[in-house]
Formats: C-alpha cells, sequence, structure tokens
C-alpha cells in the first residue's frame, strides 16, 4: 500500500492537515471540516495510499509557506502540488488557481472560464471538493450579488483570508473577529 505522509498544523485560521504523496502536496485542508471524511476517502482511494503521521521537506515547506502567507509575506505558493479528482474537478481546480491573490470571482466566472456558463453548481461542487485549500484558493469565491458564500473553514476564516489578501491586514495572535451575522457585503474589497 502506497503512503500518504501526513501532518497537523496549528496556524491562526485554525488547525490543518497537510498531506504529501510522492514529493507532492495533495492535501491542504481544515482538519475538522464538515466533508473531511469524504475528502480523505477520495485521495485516499484516488492514489490507493493510507494516511502515515510523518514529516518531510515536503510538508515542511509547506508549513513555512502558510506562514509566510499569514502574515502577509507571500502572495503566491510555489510548492508541487498533486490534484487528485476527476477530470472536472481537476480543470475547476486549474481555473481556481487564475483568480490572483487580492481577487475575487464567482462560480458563473469560473463556469465561464471553463467554456460551460451552465455548469454553476457542479463548479460550485468542484470548488467545495479541493482538497489544496489556499493554494488553490478556493476562499477567493463569492456569491454573484458579491457576499461571502460558503468555505471549508468557515465564512469567518473566509472574510479574514479575503481582508488579508485585500488590505494587507495581517494576522496578529490575539486577533478577534465578527462576521456581523452573516451580513457579509462587497464594498471596495471590505468584507464587514
Amino acid at each position: 500500500m502506497n503512503r500518504i505522509e501526513i501532518q497537523y498544523y496549528k496556524t491562526k485560521i485554525g488547525e490543518l492537515i497537510l498531506g504529501s504523496f510522492e514529493d507532492k502536496l495533495c492535501l491542504l485542508d481544515f482538519r475538522y471540516r464538515r466533508m473531511r471524511n469524504t475528502v480523505d476517502k477520495r485521495i485516499k482511494d484516488g492514489l490507493n495510499a493510507d494516511f502515515i503521521e510523518q514529516d518531510n521537506s515536503v510538508l515542511k515547506e509547506t508549513r513555512d509557506q502558510i506562514d509566510e502567507y499569514l502574515i502577509g509575506n507571500r502572495k503566491e505558493f510555489s510548492i508541487p502540488l498533486l490534484m487528485v479528482g476527476s477530470d472536472f474537478q481537476k480543470q475547476v481546480w486549474h481555473e481556481l488557481m487564475n483568480v490572483k491573490y487580492g481577487e475575487t470571482a464567482s462560480y458563473l466566472d469560473l463556469a465561464k472560464s471553463i467554456d460551460n456558463k451552465n455548469a454553476v453548481r457542479a463548479v460550485a461542487s468542484a470548488n467545495g471538493a479541493n482538497s489544496i485549500g489556499l493554494i488553490i484558493p478556493c476562499h477567493r469565491i463569492i456569491g454573484s450579488n458579491g457576499k461571502l458564500v460558503g468555505y471549508g473553514g468557515g465564512l469567518a476564516v473566509k472574510k479574514r483570508l479575503l481582508n488579508l489578501e485585500n488590505n494587507n491586514t495581517i494576522f496578529s495572535d490575539t486577533e478577534k473577529f465578527d462576521f456581523n451575522e452573516g451580513k457579509a457585503i462587497k464594498i471596495n474589497f471590505n468584507f464587514d
């Protein structure tokens, strides 16, 4: 049986699970997200592998780059990736990587970018199945109306990530945040 080497990593946005296979990152996700078992099963089945808790150079570099990103010192990641999913999911994830730091897009924008404007729901599903968060930036997807929509790490974390990218608002150790009861509105890239 093949091995996916994993590590758990506590950050200012929550505890993450990182995984690599054959020197490529295949997992960077929230440890306690709602779809954890589904995502893990897809990766294990797709790679015919089991998780083993062990550190390696890819996971260490991933942790370093996450830390740099969360303090505002990194806008792009340079980790080799291994996407595990259907061809359609991979197509959507590749398009997600074209949504640059400080920008946002909607599910409709993504559907149009893959030349299938009628696939909005399928695009949303693929976005939700993303197992390499932050690097494949599903947090940059907002509703067509400019409001925040679902995120594996929760909407409050999504808001913090967008504020980091749009306002260079660095995460402090004691930072408190308020999501205003889900009433996020896009105004000059401020989601308050």
